[in-house]
């Protein structure tokens, strides 16, 4: 009598289960199937994103110590993103000056790149918070040109060459959409646009063809290997005749 008495209670105890799985249509053994499947697809989607993060649409924006000579010709070094300041639609690097207490309103400074002369930062350094005595690599500067409203940083180089507002170098951590200008050889840095763009690799069909697929620095890339191929494969004018 007691065993019985026990499995009607173990029936009871198990009749709320049941009764969720029978009002969503499951049976216990098709929950399980959907429950590794859930598991799985979270797992395929945590893969994604971790896939996403080597580049992508995501633009990388990070917190360097960045080496700026001012307008006076002094120097500071700042550890900072490149921010933007959407109010007079410009790049700024924030300085925060540590001599000053934190209820100084001049502790927290915007530099803008019209205030400066020269920006770089050294490529050996690949945290921001990685003092430079500590570090033995050898420095390896990647300078940026002062602007009006943003410092541009050279990113493709050859014939034509492509520049970024951030200072992220060409690889995993680059973005596209920041390229902000482009030049031919040593002339004026123009707006980087289809427009100028398709005027700069003139007839070279390559990258005419990728400028149609919107792949731009794909085109950029064709251009500047057939323009060096061709320099390559072109006579010497300036070679005297036997």
């Amino acid at each position: 009598m007691k065993s019985l008495f026990k499995y009607v209670l173990i029936f009871i105890a198990l009749l709320p289960a049941r009764s969720v799985f029978a009002q969503r249509g499951y049976t216990p053994d098709v929950s399980r199937a959907i429950n590794n499947s859930n598991m799985q697809w979270q797992s395929q989607m945590s893969g994604l994103r971790m896939l996403s993060l080597q580049g992508g649409d995501i633009t990388y924006n990070f917190k360097y110590i960045f080496t700026v000579t001012m307008a006076d010709g002094t120097t500071r070094e700042v550890n900072s993103k490149i921010y933007t300041d959407t109010t007079v639609h410009k790049s700024y690097l924030l300085f925060v000056d540590k001599s000053l207490p934190k209820t100084d309103s001049n502790r927290n400074q915007k530099i803008f790149p019209e205030q400066t002369k020269e920006i770089s930062r050294n490529l050996a350094l690949i945290s921001g918070n990685i003092k430079k005595a500590d570090f033995p690599t050898p420095p390896r500067y990647y300078k940026g040109i002062s602007k009006d409203s943003c410092w541009m940083f050279k990113v493709i180089s050859g014939p034509i060459s492509a520049y970024s507002f951030l200072s992220e170098e060409e690889g995993n951590t680059f973005n596209p959409s920041t390229v902000v200008s482009i030049q031919l050889n040593n002339g004026e840095i123009v707006k980087f646009s289809e427009e100028n763009l398709k005027a700069i690799v003139g007839n070279d069909i390559d990258a005419l063809e990728n400028i149609q697929r919107k792949n731009y620095l794909k085109a950029i890339k064709k251009y500047n290997r057939n323009a060096e191929k061709a320099a390559k494969n072109s006579p010497d004018k300036t070679a005297k005749n036997p």
